[in-house]
């Protein structure tokens, strides 16, 4: 594993934060839900999503393209899964499809 693969995930966990529904319309004050907490769940949770896909895998001498496509989905879905509960556990908006 390499920081590469780090940074590749910690954006896929940011990918992976829903956006909120009421930045099509105008912004209510104050704002309904803490934006950046939830970002910060999704990179961590993307981290840990795309290691745990880089786990099931298994070894490898060198980060091949399906492996990383892989583990960077891994990561999208972690990020959006944990988010999607962070939302609904905390009384926000609910999961956005």
């Amino acid at each position: 594993m390499n920081v590469t693969l780090l940074a590749l995930w910690a954006v896929g966990g940011w990918c992976g934060t829903p956006w909120p529904g009421w930045w099509r319309g105008p912004r209510p004050h104050p704002d309904p839900e803490p934006w950046i907490v939830v970002q910060i769940i999704g990179i961590i949770a993307g981290v840990i999503g795309g290691w745990i896909v880089n786990q099931m895998v298994g070894p490898g001498a060198e980060p091949m393209a399906g492996r990383i496509t892989a583990t960077t989905i891994g990561a999208l879905l972690a990020s959006r899964l944990v988010t999607d509960i962070y939302r609904l556990a905390t009384g926000g908006s609910s999961a956005q499809g």
